[in-house]
């Protein structure tokens, strides 16, 4: 959306400035790390080139991820640009002066007109969706306001909570091959080789869903509430008891006559342990939880799921024009409610539709969807310690992420070297690089695991940091009626020397109205779009004053109408008062013997020239 500059700003500030402060001094400290790096390879270039290329490469990843992760803090610390156009609409705005902004937040639409209306009429919010797929019910069942909060938010507890659940069931199907194995039921080759194989499929499993969490919270585009099956934690459950025995029975049958060996090939070289990288796992999961689920709570505790609205009906009879109806409504009552005068959304035009019949009868009907513009309201406040802290341990995540890598990247370049250079020809080197290979594979899985909890608490920070709240007027307006036409005539008389003549349109009004003050929710992102995503209608309030207001403007305006034509201007009744005056010097000079013929003579004279006349014009006709 472009930033449509107005000197009557609406008041929104940058909400992202700490947290900024937090990411740019993380993506220092790691741009420290990669420089620190960077000064050690020229040493071990002329020592070992295997050693320098390989420390080189990681230097430059740490020198791109403390770059770009710097560069994001410092752009939450700038100016937030902000026009008259914002935040989101609800539906299309159908406003002619907005049709720029309206062409430009046409994806970002969360609602329809016809949804809207169906909001308002049924005294229902469509925003609260029923969870999709098992896990989900479960966690709206036991978290029910969780219902009531925007689909980032929802999105978010479920990524978390469904991790957890998956590490907890990923240790139940761990638990069920160790007692197969054990008790023998998977074969005696099993015993040696299945459990350290299974331990580790199941860290790259739950790393894998660890990472695929961390990518499934944001709040850009969520438009729809994503779906948390239990599928795949059945599949877990049915895999730990296939697999084992299936796996038994094949290694039975392939290496079942050198058990000996292979126990002996077990004993003599290390195998890789995952339980280190697992209780990683778990610290890294309880963290996450113990920082967010507070903040999840808190933000609970404030929904306000009220479907409520204010409502006006009745029936008027009215000497106006059933087109003045609408221009009064839309162009002066609902204008009068513009906030620091930006537009209003004009979701449904009314579009007047009038049906002439005959004699000067007719009907009319036209409805109306307007939403005033929202202003920005205190309606989310979370604990701003809380979000500091989860910022400040996401960075701290952050940079031992990038320590770990690094670590990993010198564990890496004495591999390499010992493969390379030095060889694996006897017992000991394929001892030691086996050793090696086991450290290196741990420092891998602890990165991710790291760097995961990093990602998951910094988007998690970024949405709480982000979200806003506003208040406007949702107002939807129908309008029937039937209406009739009758002429007025004043200054007949033979001695008027002025003569109005009038079309008065008598209208019965039917009108319906229905509004309510809603509270929107929207999660500001930093950059160019940092107000187009989707706006969440979570509340709607009864607003009677502000109907009645309306009510009583419309009445003022239909009262105050003048039904006659008149002279409101001084010189044209100066004018008319001399043509008068010019009227009756000429019958009091008039020497004529008919000059004392009386007034209801006069008049009656008067009347029957002017029905000759009329005479003479339809004989004409």
């Amino acid at each position: 959306m472009a930033y449509d500059f107005g000197s009557q700003t609406l008041g929104i500030a940058n909400p992202f400035k700490k947290e900024g402060l937090f990411r740019a001094v993380g993506g220092g400290l790691v741009l420290a790390l990669a420089i620190y790096a960077v000064a050690g390879v020229p040493d071990l270039f002329a020592e070992n080139k295997v050693r320098g290329y390989t420390l080189l490469g990681v230097a430059f990843v740490l020198i791109v991820s403390g770059i770009k992760h710097c560069a994001v803090g410092i752009l939450q610390l700038m100016r937030f640009f902000v026009g008259r156009t914002v935040p989101t609409s609800l539906a299309y705005n159908h406003s002619v002066s907005e049709q720029d902004a309206a062409q430009a937040e046409k994806k970002s639409l969360l609602y329809s007109k016809e949804s809207l209306h169906a909001m308002l009429m049924g005294r229902r919010n469509t925003t609260f969706e029923e969870p999709r797929g098992w896990l989900a019910r479960l966690v709206h069942s036991v978290l029910p306001k969780l219902t009531f909060l925007p689909f980032p938010l929802r999105h978010l507890s479920q990524e978390i909570i469904a991790m957890a659940v998956t590490f907890l069931v990923a240790l139940l199907a761990f638990a069920i091959v160790y007692f197969l194995v054990s008790n023998g039921l998977a074969g005696e080759v099993a015993k040696v080789l299945v459990m350290p194989l299974l331990s580790i499929l199941l860290l790259v499993y739950l790393i894998a869903n660890w990472g695929s969490t961390a990518k499934g919270i944001h709040n850009e585009g969520n438009s729809q509430l994503a779906k948390a099956s239990s599928l795949s934690l059945g599949v877990i459950i049915g895999l730990a008891i296939v697999v084992p025995l299936g796996a038994g029975v094949f290694l039975d049958e392939l290496v079942g006559r050198d058990i000996d060996k292979v126990q002996a090939w077990a004993n003599t070289f290390p195998l890789f342990s995952a339980w280190a990288n697992l209780a990683l796992l778990l610290v890294c999961v309880i963290a996450v939880m113990a920082l967010i689920m507070p903040l999840l709570y808190k933000r609970m505790g404030q929904v306000t799921p009220k479907t409520e609205v204010s409502e006006f009906r009745a029936n008027m009879q009215e000497s106006v024009h059933p087109n003045e109806i609408f221009i009064n409504i839309e162009n002066i009552v609902l204008a009068n409610r513009r906030y620091r005068e930006v537009p209003n959304r004009i979701y449904a035009d009314f579009d007047p539709r009038l049906k002439e019949q005959a004699e000067g009868k007719g009907s009319f009907e036209g409805e109306l969807l307007i939403e005033t513009q929202p202003t920005l309201t205190d309606g989310v406040t979370l604990p701003e310690k809380k979000k500091m802290a989860l910022t400040a341990v996401a960075q701290v995540a952050l940079v031992a992420a990038a320590i770990l890598f690094y670590v990993g990247g010198l564990q890496l370049a004495e591999v390499l070297d010992l493969v390379i250079r030095q060889g694996v020809n006897t017992d000991a080197q394929v001892n030691t690089a086996i050793t090696m290979g086991n450290n290196l594979i741990w420092l891998i899985f602890a990165w991710l695991t790291v760097r995961g909890a990093a990602n998951v608490m910094n988007k998690a920070s970024h949405m709480f940091w982000g979200e806003m709240t506003f208040s406007s007027l949702l107002m939807f307006m129908k309008t029937e009626g039937t209406y009739t036409e009758s002429r007025v005539s004043t200054g007949m008389a033979i001695h008027d020397s002025t003569r109005s003549e009038n079309v008065v349109v008598r209208s019965s009004i039917t009108p319906w109205i229905i509004t309510s003050r809603i509270n929107t929710s929207i999660f500001a992102t930093s950059g160019m779009n940092n107000l187009e995503s989707p706006r969440f209608i979570m509340g709607m309030n009864k607003n009677d004053a502000e109907l009645g207001e309306i009510v009583t403007e419309i009445k003022a305006f239909l009262r105050g109408r003048e039904t006659i034509a008149s002279i409101t201007n001084e010189a044209d009744l100066a004018n008319a008062g001399t043509i008068h005056q010019v009227n009756q010097q000429t019958r009091s000079h008039n020497d004529a013997p008919q000059s004392k013929i009386t007034l209801e003579q006069e008049e009656d004279a008067a009347g029957f020239l002017r029905n000759n006349a009329d005479k003479e014009d339809e004989n004409k006709s």
